[in-house]
């Protein structure tokens, strides 16, 4: 079921006020300083099947390992999805995952922040959810014709906005010697986390300018 921003927010106050006398009675061990202990990253088989290279959003060949998030660790099962984008509003990542020696992704780390900027208005409490994306790509100049979601939508609908304008800024390079598109159909999957950034008052005074 798919929500409009104005019932998030009421459900958002809601979970905040009923969850608020838990949280106070356990601030205090919250507070108390931990030690992280050293954790040796174990090398995992690519996410795309064995023998894939890995890109990150600049481009750069990485590995997968167990230091990696969890959704870009776990193996694909859709053998149609070539990148996993990671969307936050302190972090933006992007794993390629197959075909990187027919396709890739153009860098584009202004753009790359400017979606991070668009998080931090919903930014409420802690809240993950995903949606896939699929392109289709013109045969001939290799750029954008068509985009729709699949299979999965963000519950709320203007995230879903976000992941779908994020997926049709992309721009492409095809490793076909004139250049023409050696993948044209292939699907982005994404993950999406909210923080909890704002105070029950601030919520508060947002639904009352909404109303």
């Amino acid at each position: 079921m798919k929500f409009s921003f104005h019932s998030a927010l009421f459900f958002l106050l809601f979970y905040l006020v009923s969850c608020q006398s838990t949280k106070d009675s356990t601030q205090s061990k919250q507070d108390e300083p931990k030690t992280e202990p050293s954790i040796t990253k174990e090398i995992l088989p690519p996410p795309g099947g064995e023998g894939e290279v890995i890109l990150n959003e600049r481009g750069e060949e990485v590995q997968n390992h167990t230091g990696e998030i969890p959704f870009f660790q776990k193996k694909s099962e859709l053998p149609l999805e070539v990148f996993r984008v990671y969307i936050a509003s302190d972090s933006y990542m992007v794993r390629q995952i197959r075909y990187t020696d027919k396709i890739r992704r153009k860098a584009d780390l202004g753009g790359d922040e400017l979606s991070k900027e668009e998080m931090k208005k919903y930014d409420l409490l802690s809240f993950v959810d995903d949606g896939i994306i699929s392109i289709g790509l013109n045969t001939v100049t290799g750029k954008l014709e068509s985009i729709a979601f699949d299979r999965r939508v963000p519950r709320i609908n203007d995230i879903a906005k976000i992941i779908q304008n994020d997926a049709s800024r992309f721009n492409y390079e095809h490793a076909s010697k004139d250049g023409t598109p050696l993948i044209t159909r292939f699907l982005i999957t994404y993950q999406i986390r909210l923080h909890p950034g704002k105070t029950r008052d601030e919520i508060k005074q947002m639904l009352q300018k909404k109303k």
